[in-house]
């Protein structure tokens, strides 16, 4: 099987790049299209990848050699313990007391060995995600990964920078309550406030109400910002880095040292090195950029699922339990795992 990669640019809308890709440090200077990945820590020296053949498709199953007939995996899944969770919850609640943090968004991972089948089938599953969600991924040799993300980084075209700012999670019987909730909004704000800030050097930021973004089995918050670049030739490397994290998966406030402490806190919990990180696409002056959670990666027969939870000042650990597991199992729903 070739190695590909794949985001979604509207509805039924795909593009798709093959592999061999080169790989850059900056996107090409002739407008080429370009995929972009790389670690959560932005480590990658050459994160953008420029793909031997590029195509648009409403179909992903033509990835998949045979017409698609490509098996879907089949995942023996692990069982889950909380200790080692609820140590770096106990710790990050202790530094917001203390005031050195406002939000951290510490993630567990679910894991799995395959049995039979092949992770880059999951393909298929994408075909039938929601509008709401964006389905993006990758195949390189033996490792990979398969999701449809509700956020997005950022997309950028003719000067125009978008974001969002997505936090604060309930499951869908609980509607009536979260629109309400104090503790989901405060979480919900942070994360907005902050992208404000850090998007005003710019330009002039427009951000438009908070809102409800329905994904079927949660609700989440959300709050879209715009702003016009004063330089639109601003370097998308320094884009991405000024973004990302955004505290919706990082932390606030955002100095290094808080970013080493979540690092590290991912390390201790064996979180997949490309979940939470910037994924995306240059095509024709258009550049969108998407976070890449709500997905499952492999490397070889080892099977990974992650999934994160923004801890504020209030947070109970039996409830961002329920979340985490919430957001598991809307990923094994879609994907079919």
């Amino acid at each position: 099987m070739d190695d590909f990669a794949f985001i979604q640019l509207a509805p039924g809308r795909y593009l798709c790049g093959l592999g061999p890709f080169e790989l850059r440090e900056s996107p090409p200077p002739d407008g080429a299209t370009a995929f972009y990945w790389n670690r959560f820590d932005l480590s990658d020296p050459r994160p953008w990848r420029v793909p031997s053949r590029v195509f648009e498709t409403d179909d992903l199953r033509v990835l998949l050699p045979d017409n698609g007939a490509t098996p879907l995996p089949e995942i023996a899944w692990a069982g889950l313990g909380d200790t080692d969770v609820r140590a770096v919850f106990d710790e990050i609640l202790a530094s917001i007391r203390e005031g050195g943090l406002t939000k951290s968004v510490p993630v567990l991972t679910e894991r799995g060995i395959l049995h039979r089948g092949e992770p880059a089938a999951l393909v298929k599953a994408v075909n039938a995600a929601p509008d709401s969600l964006r389905g993006y991924g990758c195949r390189e040799g033996s490792q990979g990964l398969v999701g449809a993300t509700p956020e997005q980084l950022f997309t950028l075209r003719d000067g125009i920078l978008e974001t969002m700012a997505l936090a604060g999670t309930s499951p869908r019987h609980e509607l009536r309550d979260f629109p309400n909730d104090p503790k989901e909004i405060r979480e919900h704000e942070l994360v907005a406030d902050y992208l404000e800030e850090l998007l005003a050097p710019f330009g002039p930021v427009e951000r438009e109400p908070r809102t409800l973004l329905d994904l079927g089995s949660m609700i989440h918050f959300l709050t879209r910002l715009r702003v016009r670049l004063d330089d639109p030739a601003t370097d998308p490397n320094t884009l991405v880095r000024v973004l990302h994290p955004t505290p919706a998966l990082g932390a606030c406030p955002r100095g290094d040292g808080a970013l080493r402490q979540l690092v590290e806190y991912r390390r201790r919990l064996g979180v997949p090195e490309r979940f939470g990180a910037p994924f995306g696409a240059l095509r024709e002056g258009s550049l969108r950029v998407l976070v890449a959670i709500r997905n499952v990666s492999w490397d070889g027969r080892d099977v990974f699922l992650p999934s994160g939870v923004g801890l504020v000042e209030g947070s109970r650990f039996d409830r961002e339990w329920r979340e985490l597991a919430l957001k598991r199992n809307s990923v094994k729903s879609l994907l079919g795992v």
